[in-house]
């Protein structure tokens, strides 16, 4: 999400006086840039890397989950059962989005709404889990038909003003249904409907009746609910996944390629805000709890989720190129050439490789827009969140770009020899590899720290080198580097670095 989604969306199109005042306030994306590293560096004099604190901390936290957390796992396991639900997480491929969802659902309820131990055997947010699954199991299904129909062919689909493409609910016999009113069967040719997608090895027809299912399953749960709520919730489903829809229609119709910074960083905090908002509101419905007692706190939970999105942008930075809006592809673009150059000379290549080999890939080879995407993703992390916040914040970064400890992305624990086209490549070669192409990269707006910083947090996608790396810190620079993988110092980070790398003087 990944995050708790794996993807996140904006609104279809943001006011012009919204724009213009943004673009006002920063004359220009070079004063933009400037800016937000220098709060970052302001911010990393404030760090305090303190044991102590960290442990205080983790106790407050783990008294109050102290029961919360192992019923969690119990309905976890639980759900897991649902031979109905199993239809539609057979997909190994769904493994980590679903375990994001649990593990989302399992924060917000109990982190943000403050549900004891005992109100999560009721499962009341089960409706808010499968929406999310729904949409991005759907988000999947459009941009595959995309790539396959062509995204001229899919404009003049939408074009078409006689189809209602956007979800709809009504009351029928004193229940209340979900629909859509047009049969994607009936619009998509019979050659696109019969690909196969390479995902899931399943053709787009059969990928149609899956989505369909978890229609049903919605209305299924829908109609547990009591008729004031249930509108309620109706209407908020709707509005969650139409407005995932306008943000697809926004980027096959009214995508610009040559937008500027400003205008990138308002549409990233106004797709996350949507529909996180909505999100979060249809799950305080659910959960019975007054909206406007935790309206405040949503904004927290949304900068986070839009601070993991940005990992979502360095993966798909080959998918996106030339589709959507992408920092990583707008840093390349507009301020280093060469890998700007590179990404179009490998795009095809990169849209078929997936996992670890894929990040590492990007990482090496594009070090200097991914250093400011991380920049970025500090910066939105550093103000607004708790200390619980974080930690979830670098957990799923560490396990979603980095691949600690997961089976789907880094099943065979993945080492840079794979990419140097040498085989039985000594650590120290990895690790020269690496220097080589980061300290090589642009120097405009990267600081020598900013560059051997990086190197370690490349370095950590290695398996052998992880564990190198471990044992040359101490437990404490251990810690600080992984648990606080985003937030931590980047100068501190460099200086780690350059006592490991470095020759003694």
């Amino acid at each position: 999400m990944k995050p708790f989604f794996s993807k996140t969306y904006h609104s279809s199109k943001r006011p012009a006086h919204a724009r213009v005042k943004l673009v006002d306030f920063y004359t220009t994306d070079q004063q933009l840039l400037v800016k937000l590293l220098k709060d970052n560096r302001q911010k990393d004099a404030q760090f305090l890397a303190n044991i102590s604190t960290e442990c205080l901390n983790f106790l407050q936290f783990t008294s109050s989950m102290l029961l919360a957390f192992p019923v969690g796992l119990y309905m976890r396991n639980h759900i897991r059962k649902n031979k109905r639900l199993n239809y539609i997480l057979q997909f190994k491929e769904l493994l980590q989005v679903r375990n994001n969802i649990e593990k989302g659902s399992f924060a917000y309820d109990t982190l943000l709404f403050g549900q004891k131990a005992w109100q999560l055997l009721k499962n009341k947010s089960h409706l808010a889990n499968l929406v999310c699954l729904a949409i991005l199991f759907g988000d999947e299904f459009i941009d595959g038909i995309a790539t396959e129909h062509g995204k001229h062919n899919i404009q003049q689909l939408l074009n078409n003003s006689h189809v209602d493409y956007y979800l709809r609910y009504k009351k029928e016999a004193g229940k209340y249904r979900l629909y859509y009113e047009f049969d994607i069967c009936n619009v998509l040719p019979e050659t696109v409907l019969t690909a196969v997608n390479q995902k899931y090895g399943i053709s787009y027809k059969a990928f149609y009746e899956h989505l369909q299912f978890l229609l049903s399953e919605m209305n299924v749960h829908l109609n547990k609910l009591e008729e004031e709520k249930a509108e309620e919730a109706a209407q908020l489903i709707c509005r969650a996944c139409n407005k995932c829809f306008d943000t697809y229609k926004a980027d096959i119709k009214e995508f610009n390629p040559n937008h500027s910074l400003a205008e990138l960083l308002y549409y990233q905090k106004t797709k996350d805000d949507d529909i996180i908002q909505v999100l979060l509101t249809l799950r305080a419905v659910l959960l019975d709890k007054k909206q406007l007692q935790y309206q405040k706190q949503f904004s927290s939970w949304s900068s986070m989720v839009r601070s993991m999105q940005l990992y979502d942008d360095m993966q798909d930075v080959a998918v996106d190129c030339g589709f959507q809006m992408n920092i990583v592809c707008f840093f390349a673009k507009n301020y280093f050439t060469k890998e700007w150059e590179w990404l179009q000379q490998h795009k095809a290549t990169l849209q078929q490789q997936t996992g670890m080999p894929l990040h590492a890939a990007i990482a090496v080879n594009m070090p200097a827009s991914c250093m400011i995407t991380l920049q970025y993703a500090r910066n939105i992390a550093h103000p607004k969140l708790s200390w619980v916040q974080r930690k979830i914040q670098n957990y799923l970064w560490r396990k979603n770009w980095l691949g600690f400890n997961n089976a789907l992305l880094n099943p065979a624990g993945f080492s840079f020899s794979d990419i140097m086209q040498k085989e039985a490549q000594s650590i120290p070669m990895r690790l020269h590899f690496i220097r080589q192409q980061v300290m090589g990269s642009a120097k405009e707006y990267i600081t020598d720290d900013m560059k051997w910083a990086y190197i370690i947090d490349v370095a950590l996608m290695d398996t052998e080198l992880k564990k190198y790396l471990q044992q040359k810190l101490s437990r404490r620079e251990n810690y600080f580097l992984t648990s606080c993988f985003i937030e931590f110092p980047v100068k501190e980070k460099a200086r780690i670095a350059k006592r490991l790398f470095l020759p003694a003087q």
